[in-house]
């Protein structure tokens, strides 16, 4: 028979049957993998048949159909193959699919924390359907079986969205701002297929709207299902590692694992520069080194696997400057199988100095002189984020030295008290370090001095530093510290923030511990929407409340008794702005 649709045609065929258990029944053919089959479910009787559903989406492999069903009922199954009477084995599956995910539809958008550190949560699009929102993602297929998240943008707006396959290994996902009814795509911020087919959104270059609201809507590729986890990153302060101002000094032998996600967010490389390294920047980390003792230094880079790993060495140069000036003295481009074993550096009785592709990866040792700064681009051409192992080779006296950059910033907070926010900062090393300029904004990008502190000159232990700033602004404050050396040189940290409520006094959370409820005294000096937070030691939001705070003191109760025992951390602050009390509780 041929019931039609679907690239059924009259020619060999098999039938089954099953009584349906659930209003959907999912019905899953698979096949040899070179076995082309078209899947029908039909209702009604063998006399007279109608297709419910049909399949013949996929040339090689399983074939899926899902429909409504009516408990009790029964229906039938016929698979044949595509134009052919040829024979062929398979598998099988009935059943009856889990309700669609809470998260289904933008309004149920499950709210994920923004941590420090990557923590995977899992979750799971299976049965998932369609939402329809608008407006359609820029990647990857149509979203049949996408699901929705929703978290607030730090105040550096920076954020990095990673996932992780379980069952579902092919996804990809939207980023968007606005709210449910009025959903906009945030540019560049839709991708597919960044590693192993699952998807990653990099916003550290492109920051998002501090204290905003967006949402991720995520899907399998090709209306996929299963098990996946997803995390939300704020990156630590300063330079990222793919851009020559975020480079780490070495002075040993090292194994690094360039888990880097992008090319950076500063072309370093281009056409004044890139030497042999043809395709400039793909997946790279940057270095800086220094002799501490003149001799020779020789170096090899050995991938964990079949990567292939490029670099070049720009020098000498009596201080860092980002971007490297001029051609690479060392460079080497070699594409494997040229590069035997996919090991490179410089050593292993070369002589030249750069090589193209069709190199082996080895280039001449260099002569080195004391004091003399290096900066070497170490380049993952195979975009693979696995790690390498870097192996020095010093001779004729050679020795590096680890204090490369003038000065190393360790650390950088701004605290916010009753009458001022506190600045501490610490380095780890120092070398011609004059003063350090405090500057303070308002939005994150126009900045003002407001004061200078004094620098220790030459150090090579951790040394502290502290600043008051007496009259912060209401509100948000940024801060920035700029380091200049006595040679006027200037180095810029990163950017923190704090939030400084003038005349607002509020208190700590008690009893701490606590067994049943907790209380903490609010004092506003005005009328406003408060969130209050609550989320465990992994940062999951356990709960979640807006209340409408009068002026004035307030006593604001934390309902505890149904919490198992633990730390938690408790926020409270103005809708869509940051925390104004943040404090860690104990539950008995």
């Amino acid at each position: 028979m041929n019931p039609g649709g679907c690239g059924s045609s009259n020619n060999d065929d098999a039938f089954g049957w099953f009584q349906a258990t659930g209003t959907t029944t999912t019905v899953t053919f698979v096949a040899g993998f070179f076995d082309d089959v078209v899947l029908h479910v039909l209702s009604g009787t063998c006399a007279a048949p109608a297709v419910a559903g049909c399949a013949d989406n996929v040339v090689f492999g399983a074939e899926t159909v899902t429909i409504a069903t009516v408990v009790g009922a029964n229906y039938i199954v016929r698979v044949q193959r595509y134009g052919g009477n040829g024979g062929f084995n398979g598998q099988l599956c009935v059943w009856t699919p889990p309700p669609p995910p809470v998260n289904d539809n933008c309004g149920g958008a499950i709210l994920l924390p923004v941590l420090s550190n990557c923590v995977m949560l899992p979750f799971t699009n299976v049965s998932a359907t369609a939402s329809g929102a608008t407006p359609a993602p820029t990647c990857s297929t149509a979203p049949t079986t996408d699901v929705w998240f929703t978290f607030t943008a730090p105040a550096s707006g920076e954020v990095l969205i990673r996932t992780q396959a379980g069952t579902m290994a092919d996804a990809a996902m939207q980023l968007y701002s606005g709210s449910c009814g009025s959903l906009a795509l945030v540019p560049g911020g839709c991708n597919d297929d960044y590693l192993a087919y699952m998807p990653l959104i990099d916003q550290r270059c492109t920051p998002l709207t501090p204290f905003a609201t967006y949402y991720i809507r995520l899907w399998g590729y090709g209306g996929a299902t299963g098990s996946f986890s997803i995390c939300i990153t704020e990156p630590l302060p300063g330079a990222l590692p793919e851009d020559c101002a975020g480079g780490a000094t070495i002075c040993n032998d090292q194994a690094f694992n360039n888990n880097t996600y992008t090319s950076g967010c500063t072309a370093d490389i281009g056409l004044s520069n890139y030497g042999c390294l043809s395709s400039f920047e793909d997946q790279g980390t940057w270095y800086y080194f220094s002799p501490s003792a003149s001799g020779t230094i020789a170096l090899a880079i050995t991938p964990s696997a079949n990567i292939d790993y490029d670099f070049a060495i720009w020098g000498p140069m009596s201080s860092i400057t980002c971007p490297p000036v001029g051609t690479p003295v060392r460079c080497s481009y070699a594409l494997p199988p040229h590069a035997l074993g996919y090991n490179t550096g410089l050593g292993n009785g070369a002589i030249d100095v750069t090589e193209a592709a069709g190199g082996n990866g080895w280039v001449a040792p260099m002569n080195v002189v004391a004091g003399q700064v290096y900066i070497m681009y170490i380049n993952n051409y195979s975009i693979s984020g696995q790690p390498f192992t870097l192996d020095w080779t010093l001779s004729n006296g050679a020795s590096l030295d680890c204090t490369v950059l003038p000065m190393e910033l360790i650390s950088l907070s701004a605290t916010s008290a009753a009458d001022h926010i506190r600045l501490d900062w610490a380095t780890a090393s120092e070398t011609n370090t004059d003063v350090f300029i405090v500057e303070r904004s308002t939005d994150g990008s126009d900045f003002n001095e407001i004061g200078r502190v004094p620098a220790a000159g030459n150090s090579l232990t951790t040394l502290n530093y502290i600043h008051h700033d007496e009259a912060p602004l209401a509100g948000l404050n940024y801060y920035r510290l700029s380091e200049v050396d006595f040679d006027g040189a200037l180095q810029r940290s990163s950017t923190v923030w704090a939030v400084f409520h003038a005349g607002e006094d509020h208190g700590r959370p008690f009893p701490n511990p606590v067994i049943d409820h907790a209380y903490i005294r609010l004092d506003l000096h005005d009328e406003q929407q408060v969130d209050m937070r609550l989320m465990d030691a992994l940062g999951r939001m356990i709960k979640m409340e807006t209340s409408l705070v009068p002026q004035g003191p307030f006593l604001f109760t934390l309902p505890t008794a149904g919490l198992p025992s633990g730390s938690y951390v408790l926020e409270i602050g103005a809708t869509d702005r940051a925390p104004f009390v943040k404090e860690v509780i104990v539950k008995y």
